[in-house]
């Protein structure tokens, strides 16, 4: 799915071009301060709750929650990163793998607790995903 960014400065509406990061911190910038920007099906709503989240045997780029409770990896990769697609799934199914099962609470206080520190308290995770710490996240 391609999608594509317009600008009006005030002369008209003008799509915007591509541009190039340097290193993966500024597109983790952009999807964290504006996640509708992912080109994802349907009109899903995000919050990010954590970045560079320690899961498995490594860190998940972007790890957000959809009102309903869903959560939602973010795996950003710069044009120029040579890892195979492949490499990728297998590195988000990873991620998903150190999530089974978890409650909210063990997500809350094992998983993203150095993370909530530092979010607003309108982006906390229990605001986000309401606070039934009895739910798992997948069967």
């Amino acid at each position: 799915m391609t999608s594509a960014l317009w600008h009006n400065s005030g002369g008209g509406w003008q799509l915007l071009r591509p541009v190039r990061f340097d290193d993966e911190s500024a597109p983790h910038d952009l999807v964290e301060e504006a996640p509708e920007l992912l080109p994802l099906s349907g009109s899903p709503r995000l919050t990010i709750v954590g970045r560079e989240v320690a899961l498995g045997a490594g860190y998940a780029d972007l790890v957000a929650v959809e009102p309903e409770g869903r959560l939602v990896l973010v795996e950003l990769k710069l044009a120029r990163n040579a890892d195979a697609r492949r490499a990728v799934v297998a590195q988000i199914l990873s991620y998903a793998a150190a999530l089974h099962g978890l409650t909210i609470d063990e997500l809350e206080h094992e998983v993203l607790a150095a993370h909530r520190r530092r979010l607003p308290t309108e982006k906390s995770y229990m605001h986000a995903a309401g606070d039934d710490a009895t739910h798992r996240w997948w069967p």
